[in-house]
């Protein structure tokens, strides 16, 4: 397990906590929006990484092991505006 795979999975358990919505599917197949756990997931990590939100997205996109922590697919990281 990598150091940045250690601080997500420990960021998605706080943040899942925090949140309340733990049994939350991270990205709804109906459409709607992310789960707050994901998305203060994805904050942590762009902070965590120090890299813009758009840079962030791009490196999300290379990390398969990354996402699938956090509950999403590549597919579901569209653009930077997910994070904005």
């Amino acid at each position: 397990m990598t150091q940045i795979s250690r601080f997500t999975e420990r960021c998605v358990l706080v943040a899942q906590r925090v949140t309340g919505d733990g049994s939350e599917s991270a990205a709804p197949n109906d459409g709607g929006g992310f789960a707050d756990y994901a998305l203060v997931s994805l904050h942590c990590l762009q902070i965590y990484l120090d890299t813009s939100y758009r840079m962030t997205i791009d490196l999300l996109k290379e990390m398969p092991q990354i996402t699938r922590e956090i509950g999403l697919d590549a597919a579901d990281l569209t653009a930077p505006s997910t994070l904005c």
